[in-house]
């Protein structure tokens, strides 16, 4: 990893809120941007658009952490988690996720700080990356309650003690898919880099650093996830994912939650090509398509997947059910029986 590989996903440095005790920063960035995009596309890279919408709000330095995959003189870019990303006109806006995000906070504090956990916990990959280290016993916590509390925050070395893969060329070494798999998928990555800009900056400006890491951390304490004394204790479900022991049927329904649009709908193929990733699995058009339609025969013949409806969508959205463009996007229930018919359909991909 880290050697600018062909069909590279670059990571941009970590990036979230700098103030620790207030991720709501984020969320008023957020239903800012939904404010101005609506009243104005939005264009340009995300340090454009944050300086431009964002001034008063958010620096621009906290919000590109906001932001999805963009296009860098030919590499694909991953700026940050996605709440803000590109729509098929090429403007940024708020995804879904990121107006659920808000729409979750106006109604409880506390319940909008653990949907932002979660979704962190989801799709950072350096978070990812993190939480992997620490639960496999790789780096380990020291004296949480000081980093969190001080100027310098997380920093290797003192308070975390990278014990294995101390060099920044390995930090995602051997867990590239469970950190990052469902962004490798969907930007037709094989593999993770670093930015190639990171190198280029100045000694002192911008170091690619693990204490922006500080601000989620804190995040996962604030829920409950995390204790005082830097043990993790994530909900079962989470870590379940974040070590790739969660069951397929659960990963689908979580998944098809967190897709769906305001009706209910999903782009099957692309929830089923993440499914994948979680699986670390990434298979060629022709393969994937077999093993979509062999899934899906299935697990609709078995009544382990039920389509409440489906109609068709965009090309974004990838085929359809059994190639059928009228059936793009489904809204469809997922039983447990689920579990056995991916396994079945596992060889199509060999």
């Amino acid at each position: 990893m880290m050697s600018s590989p062909l069909h590279a996903l670059y990571l941009e440095r970590p990036c979230f809120w700098t103030d620790l005790g207030d991720p709501e920063a984020w969320f008023r960035a957020l239903e800012t941007l939904s404010t101005v995009s609506e009243a104005q596309p939005q264009t340009g890279t995300p340090r454009t658009v944050a300086e431009r919408s964002l001034l008063g709000v958010l620096s621009w330095r906290a919000a590109i952490g906001l932001f999805g995959v963009s296009q860098d003189d030919g590499h694909e870019l991953l700026h940050g988690v996605g709440l803000v990303a590109r729509n098929e006109d090429g403007h940024w806006c708020v995804t879904e996720e990121g107006r659920t995000l808000v729409s979750v906070w106006r109604e409880s504090f506390e319940k909008g700080l653990a949907h932002l956990a979660q979704y962190l916990v989801h799709e950072s990959p350096w978070l990812r990356m993190l939480l992997l280290r620490l639960l496999k016993g790789d780096w380990k916590l020291d004296n949480w309650t000081h980093a969190r509390s001080s100027r310098a925050g997380l920093r290797s070395g003192t308070s975390l003690h990278l014990e294995r893969f101390a060099n920044e060329s390995t930090w995602f070494a051997q867990i590239e898919q469970q950190a990052a798999g469902r962004w490798l998928s969907r930007s037709h990555c094989s593999t993770l880099a670093f930015a190639p800009d990171i190198a280029r900056r100045k000694k002192g400006k911008d170091d690619l650093s693990l204490s922006p890491l500080t601000a989620p951390l804190h995040l996962l304490e604030t829920v409950g996830w995390l204790s005082p004394l830097g043990s993790l204790q994530l909900p079962g479900a989470l870590q379940s994912d974040l070590i790739g022991k969660v069951t397929a049927a659960a990963s689908l329904t979580d998944l098809s939650t967190r897709r769906a649009d305001v009706r209910g709908f999903v782009a099957a193929e692309l929830v089923l090509r993440e499914l994948l990733a979680t699986y670390g699995a990434d298979p060629t058009d022709e393969k994937f398509s077999r093993w979509m339609d062999k899934l899906l025969e299935t697990a609709l013949s078995t009544g382990a997947l039920e389509i409440v409806s489906a109609e068709p969508g965009q090309s974004r959205h990838g085929r359809g059910l059994f190639g059928d463009p009228a059936r793009k996007l489904v809204r469809w229930v997922v039983h447990q029986e689920f579990n056995d018919c991916f396994q079945s359909a596992w060889q199509r991909l060999e």
